[in-house]
Protein backbone atom coordinates (compact mmCIF):
# COMPACT_ATOMS: atom_id res chain seq x y z
CA UNK A 1 0.00 0.00 0.00
CA UNK A 2 1.30 3.72 -0.81
CA UNK A 3 1.30 5.84 1.95
CA UNK A 4 0.15 9.47 0.07
CA UNK A 5 1.52 12.20 2.28
CA UNK A 6 -1.58 14.19 3.73
CA UNK A 7 -1.93 18.08 3.51
CA UNK A 8 -0.06 18.62 6.85
CA UNK A 9 2.70 17.07 4.97
CA UNK A 10 2.58 18.70 2.07
CA UNK A 11 2.64 22.45 3.05
CA UNK A 12 5.91 22.64 4.56
CA UNK A 13 7.65 21.35 1.52
CA UNK A 14 5.55 24.22 -0.28
CA UNK A 15 6.35 26.85 2.47
CA UNK A 16 10.15 25.90 1.89
CA UNK A 17 9.81 26.95 -1.53
CA UNK A 18 7.89 30.01 -0.95
CA UNK A 19 9.16 31.01 1.99
CA UNK A 20 12.96 32.58 0.67
CA UNK A 21 11.16 34.43 -1.94
CA UNK A 22 10.28 36.82 0.74
CA UNK A 23 14.08 37.73 1.19
CA UNK A 24 14.13 38.56 -2.75
CA UNK A 25 10.85 41.07 -2.28
CA UNK A 26 12.91 42.44 0.67
CA UNK A 27 15.73 43.48 -1.67
CA UNK A 28 13.49 44.22 -4.50
CA UNK A 29 11.40 47.16 -1.88
CA UNK A 30 14.33 48.25 -0.68
CA UNK A 31 16.38 48.40 -3.35
CA UNK A 32 13.58 50.20 -5.06
CA UNK A 33 13.03 52.91 -2.21
CA UNK A 34 16.70 53.75 -1.80
CA UNK A 35 16.66 54.13 -5.92
CA UNK A 36 13.46 56.04 -5.94
CA UNK A 37 14.72 58.53 -2.92
CA UNK A 38 17.90 59.01 -3.77
CA UNK A 39 18.88 61.78 -1.43
CA UNK A 40 21.42 64.63 -1.40
CA UNK A 41 24.70 64.87 -0.68
CA UNK A 42 25.47 65.27 2.79
CA UNK A 43 27.73 67.90 1.73
CA UNK A 44 24.93 69.92 0.18
CA UNK A 45 24.14 73.42 0.91
CA UNK A 46 21.15 73.91 2.75
CA UNK A 47 18.86 76.04 0.14
CA UNK A 48 19.80 72.85 -2.54
CA UNK A 49 18.94 70.46 -0.01
CA UNK A 50 15.66 72.08 0.98
CA UNK A 51 14.86 72.57 -2.61
CA UNK A 52 15.15 68.96 -3.83
CA UNK A 53 12.68 67.95 -1.37
CA UNK A 54 10.55 70.32 -2.67
CA UNK A 55 11.02 69.90 -6.28
CA UNK A 56 11.15 65.90 -5.61
CA UNK A 57 8.30 65.79 -2.82
CA UNK A 58 6.12 62.83 -4.54
CA UNK A 59 8.95 60.86 -5.87
CA UNK A 60 10.67 60.55 -2.43
CA UNK A 61 7.10 60.08 -0.92
CA UNK A 62 6.85 57.22 -2.88
CA UNK A 63 10.00 55.73 -1.87
CA UNK A 64 8.70 56.18 1.79
CA UNK A 65 5.87 54.41 1.49
CA UNK A 66 7.97 51.44 0.29
CA UNK A 67 9.71 51.60 3.10
CA UNK A 68 6.84 49.87 5.63
CA UNK A 69 5.92 47.00 3.48
CA UNK A 70 9.96 46.22 2.91
CA UNK A 71 9.96 46.32 6.82
CA UNK A 72 7.33 44.10 7.81
CA UNK A 73 7.99 41.57 4.75
CA UNK A 74 12.24 41.71 6.17
CA UNK A 75 11.30 40.73 9.39
CA UNK A 76 9.14 37.74 7.63
CA UNK A 77 12.27 37.04 5.67
CA UNK A 78 14.66 37.05 8.52
CA UNK A 79 12.45 34.48 11.27
CA UNK A 80 12.34 32.61 8.50
CA UNK A 81 16.22 32.59 8.32
CA UNK A 82 16.26 31.77 12.10
CA UNK A 83 14.32 28.73 11.69
CA UNK A 84 16.14 27.70 8.71
CA UNK A 85 19.79 28.01 11.08
CA UNK A 86 18.73 26.08 14.10
CA UNK A 87 19.76 22.66 13.39
CA UNK A 88 20.62 20.04 15.83
CA UNK A 89 23.86 20.59 16.10
CA UNK A 90 23.76 24.36 15.90
CA UNK A 91 23.06 26.34 19.34
CA UNK A 92 19.90 28.21 18.73
CA UNK A 93 21.30 31.31 20.06
CA UNK A 94 23.11 32.10 16.35
CA UNK A 95 19.73 31.87 15.20
CA UNK A 96 18.36 34.40 17.27
CA UNK A 97 21.19 36.41 17.09
CA UNK A 98 20.43 36.45 13.27
CA UNK A 99 16.91 37.59 13.76
CA UNK A 100 18.21 40.28 16.36
CA UNK A 101 20.29 41.81 13.63
CA UNK A 102 17.25 41.41 11.42
CA UNK A 103 14.99 43.26 13.99
CA UNK A 104 17.93 46.00 13.90
CA UNK A 105 17.77 46.30 10.39
CA UNK A 106 14.16 46.94 10.54
CA UNK A 107 14.47 49.69 13.08
CA UNK A 108 17.01 51.23 10.69
CA UNK A 109 14.54 51.25 7.99
CA UNK A 110 11.52 52.65 10.42
CA UNK A 111 14.16 55.91 11.33
CA UNK A 112 14.99 56.46 7.85
CA UNK A 113 11.02 56.17 7.07
CA UNK A 114 10.77 58.38 9.11
CA UNK A 115 13.14 60.84 8.88
CA UNK A 116 12.28 61.23 4.91
CA UNK A 117 8.75 61.49 5.85
CA UNK A 118 9.28 64.58 8.24
CA UNK A 119 11.18 66.05 5.52
CA UNK A 120 7.91 65.74 3.05
CA UNK A 121 5.50 66.49 4.89
CA UNK A 122 5.12 69.53 4.74
CA UNK A 123 8.91 70.79 3.01
CA UNK A 124 7.03 74.42 2.39
CA UNK A 125 7.26 74.86 6.36
CA UNK A 126 11.20 73.12 6.43
CA UNK A 127 13.48 76.24 6.95
CA UNK A 128 16.81 75.58 5.02
CA UNK A 129 18.38 74.73 7.99
CA UNK A 130 15.83 72.19 9.38
CA UNK A 131 16.28 70.47 6.04
CA UNK A 132 20.16 70.42 6.08
CA UNK A 133 19.60 68.79 9.76
CA UNK A 134 17.16 66.14 8.71
CA UNK A 135 18.90 65.21 5.71
CA UNK A 136 22.10 64.70 7.70
CA UNK A 137 20.75 62.00 9.65
CA UNK A 138 18.82 60.56 6.67
CA UNK A 139 22.62 60.11 5.21
CA UNK A 140 24.67 59.33 8.11
CA UNK A 141 22.24 57.14 10.78
CA UNK A 142 21.19 54.51 8.65
CA UNK A 143 24.37 53.46 7.09
CA UNK A 144 25.73 53.13 11.04
CA UNK A 145 22.73 51.34 11.55
CA UNK A 146 22.91 48.95 8.88
CA UNK A 147 26.09 48.74 9.33
CA UNK A 148 25.99 47.24 12.92
CA UNK A 149 22.64 44.98 11.52
CA UNK A 150 25.14 43.59 8.74
CA UNK A 151 27.64 42.83 11.49
CA UNK A 152 25.15 40.93 13.68
CA UNK A 153 23.41 39.09 10.82
CA UNK A 154 26.23 37.86 8.95
CA UNK A 155 28.80 37.02 11.27
CA UNK A 156 26.05 34.89 13.37
CA UNK A 157 24.39 33.24 10.49
CA UNK A 158 28.18 32.42 8.91
CA UNK A 159 28.73 30.88 12.93
CA UNK A 160 25.82 28.98 12.51
CA UNK A 161 26.62 27.63 8.90
CA UNK A 162 30.21 26.41 9.89
CA UNK A 163 28.88 24.49 12.77
CA UNK A 164 26.38 22.84 10.85
CA UNK A 165 27.30 19.85 9.22
CA UNK A 166 24.17 20.09 6.63
CA UNK A 167 24.66 23.79 5.74
CA UNK A 168 27.26 24.94 3.29
CA UNK A 169 30.64 26.04 5.44
CA UNK A 170 31.53 28.00 2.80
CA UNK A 171 28.95 30.23 2.55
CA UNK A 172 29.40 30.56 6.25
CA UNK A 173 32.83 31.65 6.26
CA UNK A 174 31.63 34.07 3.13
CA UNK A 175 28.84 35.74 5.63
CA UNK A 176 31.10 35.78 8.61
CA UNK A 177 33.84 37.69 6.12
CA UNK A 178 31.45 40.07 5.09
CA UNK A 179 29.57 40.61 8.48
CA UNK A 180 33.22 41.66 10.30
CA UNK A 181 33.72 44.09 7.31
CA UNK A 182 30.32 45.34 8.14
CA UNK A 183 31.05 45.93 11.44
CA UNK A 184 33.99 47.57 10.97
CA UNK A 185 34.33 52.20 11.20
CA UNK A 186 34.22 51.91 7.44
CA UNK A 187 31.07 49.39 6.69
CA UNK A 188 28.44 51.82 6.44
CA UNK A 189 29.70 52.81 3.45
CA UNK A 190 29.00 49.64 1.84
CA UNK A 191 26.55 47.87 4.77
CA UNK A 192 23.42 48.26 2.32
CA UNK A 193 24.47 46.58 -1.06
CA UNK A 194 26.29 44.24 1.09
CA UNK A 195 22.63 43.09 2.56
CA UNK A 196 21.08 43.25 -0.33
CA UNK A 197 23.77 41.15 -1.77
CA UNK A 198 24.43 39.23 1.09
CA UNK A 199 20.67 38.21 1.22
CA UNK A 200 20.30 37.17 -2.91
CA UNK A 201 23.11 34.63 -2.33
CA UNK A 202 20.77 33.01 0.89
CA UNK A 203 17.36 33.10 -1.29
CA UNK A 204 19.67 31.21 -4.07
CA UNK A 205 20.74 28.28 -1.23
CA UNK A 206 17.60 28.27 0.53
CA UNK A 207 16.10 27.40 -3.02
CA UNK A 208 18.51 25.26 -4.60
CA UNK A 209 19.10 23.23 -1.27
CA UNK A 210 15.76 21.87 0.68
CA UNK A 211 16.18 21.77 4.24
CA UNK A 212 17.94 18.23 4.89
CA UNK A 213 16.35 17.60 8.13
CA UNK A 214 12.56 18.58 7.36
CA UNK A 215 12.82 20.59 10.54
CA UNK A 216 11.23 23.78 8.96
CA UNK A 217 7.34 24.61 10.37
CA UNK A 218 4.81 25.69 7.82
CA UNK A 219 3.72 29.34 8.28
Amino acid sequence: MVNVPGPSAQVPARWSKVAPLLGLVFVVLVAASAIITNTPNTSNSPASILRYYTDHHDRVIVGVFLIAPAVVVGLAWFAYLRSWLQRADVHERWGALTFAGGVLFAVTGGLAGGTLFALTDTPKNLTASTAAALNFLQGSLPGVMASMALGVMAIAAGIAMIKSSALPAGLGWFSVVVGVLGALPVGNFFALPAIGIWTLILVGVMWFRPDPEGRLAAL
